[in-house]
This record gives structure tokens, C-alpha cells and sequence, in this order.
């Protein structure tokens, strides 16, 4: 029976995953798929040796504090892999982990098929890290058209004010690394939703009300350090615009306590906090207050115009802006190689420099209109058809399977 061993170190990586998983268990049942996912690879069929909550932090800081955690992870997965031998090992995404892991088990064992699923963002920082992937991996699948060119060009992004373009240079090595372009999974999740026709009514969300979205993130700091701007920003639009309705996204149930906690001084009159269904409340929402993150980037590709705040501790901002070679966080900027939405990041996430942004979309059809044309090519040009089967196709055919 075949084996294939998969890594993935946080939600997005989970929910990718989980369209591969399928694909392959639908193309070849008698797979056996297991390591490192989420509820959604586990639901379409991975057996999990771990847990992604055992790896999911962020920031540099973090990082270092759960370092014994993670290493432990790491060995588990190594010793695993000496044991059983698997036929191949699918990273996704989780570069710090994954290419770390990548590099160990190429010197290991050469001839294992070591199989990327989501490039790390070579694109934005770490762009040496590209001779380590040409070096250790069998076959690269990308999500973006102009990552192709980034492998095969070996390009790095060349900024001119707000607007970008791919350099070239020659590579000092050869490599027998296969390059595929296969498409966004989120593409597809977007075209299967149906909204809720009932979603209002079992909501009590009210009918006269203009409404806006508040999607504070996935993780508790996310939640300490965004969502309070967030609340403060919705009440000075309040202000200005009474008929204003807020809809709030708990994206997991364990963060609906420190949500409540936050919301305990507002108004509850003019906020309705919902368990999950995050395409309902972006689909009828105006304006998105968004965490950068995946739902930004799902909520652009509903072709809402939307607003990013971000924030880390001050150590890892600090290296992160050393490290970002780019100007924007926002994938759907990075795509558009120019900025279509706003990003408000660090000291620039505060109510005064969201709220007129927020307010202009609110009142200005012609701007709202032409960020919504701007993300409809962003969104067109990511292409169509389903991204599971396409990495299932290409990893049975690099496997002869």
C-alpha cells in the first residue's frame, strides 16, 4: 500500500490540504495518507500522527517561547519517517518547520520524493531560502501565476513606489525541481458557497441596516491586540453613520470568551457576534474590518473591498520589516503588483487612519466600484478548476502511481 506523509503547521495549510487529501483518496483509495494536519485533512481522510495546534504560533518571539514544543514535533516526524519509509512526504506551506525538516531528510535519504504543496513566500522575504528548495525538492506547487516565473527566473521582487515586478538571474546550480502552477484552493471553497437564506432571521440581524464586518482573526493575540482597534474604529463610524450594523465572526468557539469580554462596553444593539459562517457575514457585508491573514484574502476574492489591520509584539515587527522585501501584506495587493486595498500595519493600525477609508467606501460609489473591478481581476486571475485534483494529478504522476 502506498504512504504518503503529510506536514502542515496552521489552519490555512489545513484547509489546502484537505482538497489534496480528498483528491488522492478519491484517485486512489487504497492510499494510505497520514502525519501532520487539522480537523479538515483528518475529515477528508489524513490520519494524524499530530496535531497542527502543536505547531501553530507566529512572530519570531513566539516562535522561540514553544521552541521545545516544536522540536519535539520535528524528531517525532523524523523518527517517524525512519520507521515507516513512506513513498513520499507532502509539505505545505509552515516554511521555518517544513524546510528545516526539507533539508534534513534530502541529506537522509536522497532519493525520497520530498513534494511542496503552497510555496513558501520566497516572493516576500527569505529569498535565499529558494537554493535550499531547488536543492531538496522533487516537485514544487504553486498557488500564484508569477511564482512560476520567481522559481524559474529565479527572480526576486523589484519595488518601484507602491508597484512591483519579478527581476531575473541565473541560478549557480541546476535543478531537477518541477514547477506547476495549480490554482488557489479559496477559488474553489468561494464557488461552492451558497448563502444561507435563513442566515438574517436566525441571526437577528436587522433588515434596515447598512452592515459591516468585523473578522478579528483566528488566534488569541490576534484577538488582544487587533480586535479592541477594531471595536474602536466601529464606534467612530458609529458615529458618523448610526444605521450601521456590525456583524463579528468568532472563527473558533474556544475565542468567543474574550470576544464577549471585549464587547462587554458596547452597544449590543448595534454588534451581533456569530459563531463562524464568515462568507455569510462577508457576503452581505459593505465593508470588512479584517485581520491579515487568509480571511483577508478570501474576503477580496468576494470581491469586498476590504480594510487589514495587522499587529505583532514590537521584537518580531521589528524583524519582520527587516526580512519583507515588499511593500503590502495583502496577497491581493502582491498579486495586483500594486495596492488595491489598505493595509494598516503597527503603529498605522489606529482609528484615525482606518475609519476614513472605512467611511469613503461607505459613502463613495466610484471608489467603492473601482476596487471591486480591481479585485475581480485579482480574483480572474488566479484562473479556475479545482486545485485538489490538479496536486493530486501531478503527485500520482511524479509518483507513477
Amino acid at each position: 500500500m502506498p504512504r504518503i506523509f503529510f506536514v502542515a503547521g496552521e489552519t490555512s495549510g489545513d484547509l489546502c490540504g484537505a482538497h489534496a487529501v480528498k483528491a488522492l483518496k478519491d484517485a486512489r483509495p487504497d492510499l494510505e495518507l497520514y502525519g501532520i494536519g487539522g480537523p479538515e485533512m483528518e475529515k477528508a481522510g489524513l490520519t494524524l500522527t499530530h496535531n497542527i495546534t502543536e505547531l501553530s504560533v507566529i512572530g519570531v518571539i513566539e516562535v522561540i517561547k514553544h521552541y521545545p514544543r516544536i522540536r519535539r514535533v520535528y524528531n517525532s516526524v523524523l523518527q517517524t519517517i525512519r520507521d515507516d519509509r513512506p513513498d513520499a512526504v507532502v509539505f505545505i506551506d509552515y516554511p521555518g518547520f517544513n524546510l528545516a525538516l526539507a533539508k534534513k531528510l534530502h541529506k537522509l535519504y536522497p532519493d525520497l520524493p520530498l513534494i511542496y504543496l503552497v510555496s513558501p513566500q520566497i516572493w516576500a522575504w527569505g529569498h535565499s531560502r529558494i537554493n535550499t528548495i531547488r536543492e531538496c525538492i522533487s516537485l514544487m506547487m504553486v498557488m500564484f501565476p508569477f511564482e512560476v516565473d520567481v522559481y524559474l527566473k529565479g527572480g526576486e521582487w523589484k519595488v518601484v513606489n507602491d508597484t512591483l515586478s519579478i527581476t531575473e538571474h541565473k541560478f549557480k546550480k541546476p535543478s531537477k525541481m518541477k514547477v506547476r502552477h495549480i490554482g488557489h484552493w479559496i477559488i474553489n471553497k468561494i464557488k461552492e458557497f451558497k448563502p444561507d437564506p435563513d442566515f438574517k432571521r436566525a441571526n437577528a440581524v436587522p433588515e434596515n441596516k447598512e452592515l459591516v464586518a468585523l473578522l478579528p482573526g483566528s488566534r488569541e493575540n490576534e484577538i488582544k491586540w487587533i480586535f479592541p482597534t477594531m471595536l474602536k474604529s466601529a464606534e467612530a463610524i458609529r458615529k458618523t453613520h448610526p444605521d450601521v450594523f456590525f456583524l463579528i465572526s468568532c472563527a473558533r468557539p474556544n475565542l468567543k470568551p474574550m470576544l464577549l469580554k471585549a464587547l462587554e462596553n458596547f452597544d449590543p444593539e448595534s454588534y451581533r457576534l456569530i459563531d463562524e459562517h464568515m462568507y455569510d457575514i462577508v457576503d452581505l457585508s459593505k465593508v470588512v474590518l479584517v485581520t491579515s491573514g487568509t480571511a483577508a484574502f478570501e474576503a477580496a476574492l468576494m470581491e469586498k473591498p476590504i480594510l487589514v489591520l495587522y499587529r505583532l509584539n514590537y521584537i518580531s515587527f521589528f524583524l519582520a520589516r527587516i526580512a519583507m522585501k515588499i511593500p503590502f501584506i495583502n496577497l491581493a495587493n502582491i498579486i495586483a503588483q500594486k495596492r488595491i486595498v489598505q493595509e494598516f500595519i503597527q503603529y498605522q493600525m489606529t482609528p484615525e487612519r482606518i475609519v476614513p477609508w472605512a467611511v469613503k467606501y461607505l459613502d463613495d460609489k466610484d471608489a467603492y466600484q473601482k476596487t471591486v473591478r480591481d479585485l475581480q481581476a485579482v480574483k480572474a486571475s488566479l484562473g479556475e478548476g479545482d486545485l485538489g485534483q490538479k496536486a493530486a494529478k501531478e503527485i500520482l504522476c511524479l509518483l507513477n502511481l
